[in-house]
């Protein structure tokens, strides 16, 4: 339990994990994800299914 009580320890940790997280938000590498319009690519058929679906019921 001495671990938890030494001050200098918790400051190690502390700056550790600071340092951690400059570097994961600093340096991230940017995501170069395509747009395939609104809901993604299976929304275009299914859209089209449930269209010729209505058709055939009216």
């Amino acid at each position: 339990m001495k671990f938890f009580e030494n001050k200098k320890i918790w400051k190690k940790v502390v700056i550790m994990l600071l340092l951690i997280i400059f570097f994961q938000f600093g340096f991230a590498t940017p995501v170069k994800a395509g747009d395939d319009g609104n809901g993604g690519i299976l929304t275009g058929p299914i859209v089209v299914f449930i269209v010729a679906v209505g058709d055939r019921l009216s």
